[in-house]
């Protein structure tokens, strides 16, 4: 009975642990075995090796007994180490005939050892540039970057305009994906600040092709309406849906940011739970009709927007957490009594569109009372990520989740904080 015990509670555990943990090594030796085999320099390592070690083995052979310079295989090494190395100490060298033809193989098998070394270096070198240049790279150890998916003639603009407006991103942060031409890719590549941008080509709405950008480790997706690929808006923006619907399923808190042509598919990339959606031709339609109703609206939009050579911008700065639960009020107070800022607004529920609306369930789900649960299921139904409030009442109650809309004057250049306008981009 003892035994029986032994056996089923003490050493089968232990069995299946130590069987658990060999399974784990032969495994990563497998991995790191499958890692050189891939390699193009995985057969010239085994040929050099067996070169490098065979004759040292075959010259000690020769003149063991036979020269004093020759005692050991240690002396065999050394021997190799200086020939394949072309150093030439001649500290050791054959007197036998047998051992002199060898070293003469072994002189002419290092030189060309070499020689393929070098062009396999090159090769190797080489094909990694045109991978880059076709876009058919991978890059899955890229972190914290930004996507962009689609192609428009202005692109070199909307990416220079990026990296003008946060210091904290860098052009190798950046994945172009499409299928455009590679020469448009080579001629974006040769301006200076833009030359370390990375492309992936293929179909920006496909699953595989966005595993290559490593979309689920980017800081930020952003998904032109493109027409270059497409037979005309529609087409572009069933593209557009198709490729948030497929990044939120890959990456369910990563921020996405469309553009639209038409607003009749704005309903599906708010069901996709698009954090963003901007329609440029509704802007630019609007801003001309406001024009004819406000003298000068278009020049207050567009220093606070797009102009980044004015001194005053809107933003979005983060609430800090003891103004939570508190009245609109109260944070104005403090906003204005920096100086350099105006709070206009409060924007609702940002983040990540499902952490929001997940908390919001809990918090409609706490009541006893059936009728108030069905209202705020509704109320959490409706919400609306990313919903700005301008000039709300006094009374207003700030929500978590919600961000300072204010017009703040930019520093100078001279300033240390200057550079890094949105700075949560």
């Amino acid at each position: 009975m003892d035994s029986f015990l032994y056996v089923n509670h003490i050493y089968l555990p232990m069995l299946y642990v130590e069987m658990s943990k060999r399974k784990k090594v032969n495994k990563r030796f497998k991995q790191i075995h499958d890692i050189f085999s891939e390699s193009p320099f995985y057969k010239l390592a085994i040929f050099g090796v067996l070169l490098f070690g065979g004759t040292a083995a075959i010259i000690t052979i020769l003149e063991l007994g036979k020269n004093d310079g020759f005692r050991n295989y240690m002396d065999g090494i050394w021997w190799a180490v200086v020939t394949f190395s072309t150093v030439g100490y001649g500290d050791k060298s054959p007197v036998t005939i047998p051992g002199q033809t060898v070293t003469m193989i072994a002189i002419f098998g290092s030189m060309a050892l070499m020689s393929i070394l070098s062009g396999t270096f090159a090769s190797v070198f080489v094909e990694s540039n045109t991978r880059a240049r076709r876009g058919l790279m991978d890059f899955p150890k890229l972190e914290n970057h930004i996507v962009i998916c689609g192609w428009k003639n202005n692109i070199s603009d909307i990416i220079k305009d990026i990296l003008q407006l946060s210091d904290k991103i860098e052009p190798e942060k950046i994945v172009i994906i499409s299928n455009i031409d590679s020469e448009k890719i080579e001629a974006l590549k040769e301006l200076p600040e833009l030359k370390k941008i990375k492309y992936v080509r293929g179909d920006y709405f496909s699953e595989d092709t966005l595993k290559r950008a490593n979309i689920k480790k980017a800081k930020k997706a952003i998904i032109l309406a493109d027409t270059f690929e497409s037979g005309g808006s529609s087409e572009a923006d069933s593209k557009t849906v198709m490729t948030v619907i497929t990044i939120k399923a890959m990456a369910k808190d990563l921020y996405v940011c469309a553009e639209l042509y038409d607003k009749k598919y704005e309903s599906y990339l708010r069901n996709a739970m698009c954090d963003e959606i901007l329609f440029p031709r509704d802007l630019n339609r609007q801003m001309l009709a406001g024009t004819t109703i406000t003298n000068g609206l278009a020049n207050i939009l567009n220093d606070l927007i797009s102009n980044l050579e004015a001194e005053t911008h809107i933003n979005t700065q983060p609430i800090p957490e003891q103004f939570i639960g508190l009245e609109y009020t109260e944070l104005k107070k403090e906003y204005n009594d920096k100086g350099d800022m105006i709070i206009i607004g409060i924007l609702e529920n940002t983040g990540s569109p499902n952490m929001v609306k997940m908390e919001a369930l809990r918090e409609a789900q706490k009541t006893p009372d059936i009728s108030k649960l069905v209202t705020n299921l509704q109320l959490v139904k409706d919400l609306s990520i990313n919903k700005p409030v301008f000039i709300p009442r006094d009374d207003y109650i700030i929500q978590k989740h919600s961000k300072a809309i204010v017009v703040e004057r930019w520093a100078s250049d001279n300033d240390d904080s200057a550079g890094d306008y949105y700075g949560n981009i």
